[in-house]
C-alpha cells in the first residue's frame, strides 16, 4: 500500500473508532457489537491484521465483562490498543502479541 493510500485508510479506520464512544457499549451494545463487526471487516479488506485480530479478542472479552458490568473498562482499553496498532502501520506477529499482553494487562489479568 502506498503512502497516501496508507493514510486514507488510517484515517478511515480512525474515524470508525472514533464513532464508537466506549459508554456506547451499556447504552447500546448490539450498536456498539455491529460497528465493532465493521472495523473487522474493513481491517480485513485492508489487510490490518493487528487491528483485526484485537477486534477478534475485543469481541471475546467484551462478552464476558458486559456479564459482570465491566463493559465500559473492557471497551476503553480495546479502543486505546486498537488506535495504537493502527497508529503503528503494519506490525508483525511479535509486536501484536505485545499489544494484547498490553490489553491484557491494563485490565489487570494476565498476557
Amino acid at each position: 500500500m502506498d503512502r497516501d493510500q496508507n493514510l486514507l485508510v488510517q484515517a478511515e479506520m480512525l474515524a470508525l473508532l472514533d464513532g464508537m464512544p466506549s459508554s456506547l457499549v451499556e447504552k447500546h451494545p448490539v450498536q456498539f457489537l455491529m460497528h465493532l463487526d465493521q472495523i473487522r471487516q474493513k481491517a480485513a479488506q485492508h489487510h490490518l491484521t493487528a487491528l483485526h485480530d484485537l477486534s477478534c479478542a475485543f469481541e471475546s472479552a467484551l462478552q464476558q465483562a458486559l456479564q459482570s458490568g465491566a463493559g465500559i473498562v473492557v471497551a476503553e482499553s480495546y479502543l486505546a490498543a486498537m488506535r495504537e496498532a493502527l497508529k503503528c502501520g503494519p506490525i508483525n506477529g511479535a509486536m501484536l502479541e505485545a499489544l494484547m499482553a498490553n490489553v491484557a494487562l491494563r485490565l489487570g489479568g494476565q498476557p
